[in-house]
């Protein structure tokens, strides 16, 4: 419900020497509550919480998804999806709002945050968790599109992070990483933060988890994304990034496939496919297929890049039995980030059910790339900038580079309502109540002492009488009126002309 989000508010923006419990990871933000969770959520009520007052609000904490129980499906429904890319592209003054999604809670029912489609969009950052071992939690999902984790609660014999609730609680702050983020570089695009996040998540020993590395030389795991999130290294790094990330090229392409058992197909990308798009490196990679299957939770599907990084964008779910298949369902990996755009993507299916069910027909898939105009060599000079950012020599000083020309923000502009004109408005707010409740004690102390009386003398005319309050039903002597009177009669008498 509604209260989970005031949990997050607190780990968010709790502020200092409270004399209560903890401090924020953000302390200095500002908080909005957009109260959606304690009824039906429906499609406009989504779109509408996305993009609700975007020029204010920089973050989106987005405490809700599908249900994570192993067998469904779902995601965003059109106008989500809409209110989503709007979102990035009109938000924060045209910098992008940053929305931040969890991957997932449903671990102990071994499902993936590739079926669920808040968690694999392209215009979300998508945070995992990790104990105080820093391993993966009984509740955590495994995720190709996962960018990176944080500290967060864990089994029930494990200590819980510090926050606004002492028992149930568990929570990421993420959001408060990337508003420190903001707070010393308020031009950051969302592509930009995604990058800095990319650039600076740290991979640790996890007997648990497998790392890859891919061709750019980033380390991804399905577990832990591109590692454990560092409050240090993200300010750092925000602060002399070469802004602006180049504009965001897209590819696209199709195939039409008949049906298949366990198969392999194959879709070479070339140098004057993405022409076009100006794309030289990998961002997001996303598959959409539309498959009949009579068990869908049978179904395993890799994606191999061009570099050979694999990526288990589906996973089989033994809990899932819906004989539906998928509709156009995306699935998408960050794990060949940075990588060549161009050469052969290969995507296999298996299918792990009885041979005795009918065989499932893949009947259409697309292959998405989203990447930048960056080659591989200016890739590899801005993991040089950043990592040398990492030594802290920033940290400690005002040093940040400038945002580009035109893109500046002034300071007063960053925040539309100050604590002055809060101020402002609740001195008026006290005012306008203090007057309401003077103007009704007057007219209810004036009706109880002063009464008019209507007496009619006969035939055409009327009087008002004023009637004093100690002198209830007694005439005060005090004509006001005469008012003339015409009876149904005379009136019957009156010519229009």
């Amino acid at each position: 419900g509604n209260h989970h989000g005031t949990r997050c508010a607190g780990e968010i923006a709790a502020v200092p020497n409270n004399s209560f419990c903890t401090v924020g990871v953000a302390y200095g933000s500002r908080i909005a509550g957009i109260r959606v969770l304690d009824g039906p959520l429906t499609d406009s009520m989504e779109a509408i919480a996305f993009n609700k007052h975007y020029q204010i609000n920089d973050i989106y904490s987005c405490s809700w998804g599908p249900d994570d129980d192993g067998k469904t499906v779902d995601g965003p429904h059109q106008l989500g999806k809409a209110a989503l890319q709007h979102g990035v592209i009109a938000g924060r003054r045209g910098f992008g709002s940053i929305f931040v999604v969890a991957s997932g809670n449903g671990g102990q029912h071994n499902d993936n945050c590739n079926y669920d489609g808040y968690a694999n969009s392209i215009y979300t950052v998508t945070i995992g968790a990790v104990d105080e071992t820093g391993s993966m939690p009984f509740y955590a999902e495994e995720c190709a599109s996962m960018l990176a984790v944080t500290f967060s609660g864990g089994d029930k014999m494990m200590r819980s992070i510090v926050t606004t609730d002492w028992d149930l609680q568990k929570g990421t702050g993420c959001t408060g990483m990337i508003a420190l983020m903001l707070q010393v570089r308020p031009c950051l695009t969302w592509r930009d933060v995604q990058h800095i996040i990319v650039f600076t998540a740290t991979k640790y020993e996890d007997r648990h988890a497998k790392w890859d590395i891919n061709q750019a030389g980033f380390s991804h795991s399905h577990q832990h994304g591109f590692g454990l999130l560092n409050a240090w290294r993200l300010v750092n790094a925000a602060k002399v990034i070469p802004l602006p990330v180049p504009g965001l090229p897209r590819g696209q392409v199709e195939q039409t496939q008949p049906a298949w058992a366990n198969a392999a197909f194959l879709f070479p990308v070339s140098t004057a496919d993405l022409e076009l798009s100006g794309m030289r490196t990998l961002e997001h990679v996303a598959v959409t297929v539309t498959i009949t299957h009579p068990r869908r939770g049978n179904l395993e599907i890799r994606l191999f890049c061009p570099s050979g990084m694999m990526s288990l964008i589906g996973t089989a779910r033994s809990m899932d039995s819906d004989p539906n298949g998928f509709t156009d369902w995306t699935f998408s990996t960050v794990r060949c980030w940075g990588e060549e755009a161009r050469g052969t993507y290969r995507l296999v299916i298996r299918d792990f059910g009885d041979e005795s069910l009918r065989p499932g027909t893949l009947k259409q898939w697309q292959l998405t790339l989203y990447g930048s105009s960056w080659s591989p060599a200016e890739m590899k000079e801005r993991q040089r900038l950043l990592e040398e950012a990492m030594s802290g020599q920033y940290l400690s000083s005002d040093f940040s580079l400038p945002c580009p020309p035109g893109l500046e923000i002034p300071e007063e502009q960053r925040y539309t309502i100050t604590a002055n004109t809060l101020k402002t408005l609740l001195l008026l707010g006290c005012f306008a109540v203090f007057w309401t409740f003077y103007y009704m004690l007057e007219v209810c102390l004036s009706r109880n002492n002063v009464g008019l009386d209507l007496t009619c003398n006969g035939s055409t005319a009327c009087k008002w009488y004023q009637q004093g309050g100690k002198h209830r039903g007694l005439e005060s002597g005090l004509e006001l009126e005469s008012v003339p009177l015409y009876r149904e009669k005379d009136i019957e008498d009156v010519e229009i002309e």
